[in-house]
């Protein structure tokens, strides 16, 4: 899924919940939701060739961006709006692919028990679905981006 996604989602509890520690989990759980859903992201095949590891993270790194631009001006627009859930929601949600994907540590979380356990768990439920990732994961993502977003402004 799209950091996109999991951020916006977990921006989208915080602006519901105040309390951190509910966020905290609640994020973290909708980070697997998601991911067990149909969905395209940097990992996906783009074509029959896989893409360079440093052009997916560039791409990474532009979602990441992007997400938490839109989170900031949602802030801006919207004063009272508790920002600390939101950011907390926000981060949280994007935890888990920060835990395993970034390439500095990666290798090393993978084999470290309990992570191990959970790395192989996130990679697990993404499987099922992957056929449908395009048809149905597009269609999906933008939806939840959408939704996500009128949570925060309502």
């Amino acid at each position: 899924m799209l950091a996109l996604n999991h951020t916006l989602v977990g921006a989208a509890i915080g602006s519901q919940i105040d309390n951190i520690p509910a966020v905290i989990g609640l994020a973290v759980v909708s980070h697997f939701v998601l991911d067990f859903l149909p969905h395209v992201d940097q990992g996906s095949e783009f074509s029959r060739e896989e893409l360079k590891p440093t052009f997916k993270y560039f791409l990474a790194a532009i979602d990441i961006f992007a997400s938490f631009l839109i989170i900031i001006l949602i802030l801006m627009a919207r004063p009272g709006l508790n920002s600390i859930p939101v950011i907390t929601g926000a981060i949280t949600g994007l935890l888990i692919d920060l835990i395993f994907n970034v390439p500095f540590w990666e290798s090393w979380v993978k084999k470290v028990r309990p992570l191990s356990y959970i790395y192989y768990f996130h990679n697990k439920i993404q499987e099922p679905l992957k056929k449908y990732q395009y048809s149905i994961g597009i269609p999906l993502q933008l939806i939840i981006i959408f939704t996500s977003i009128w949570f925060l402004i309502k």
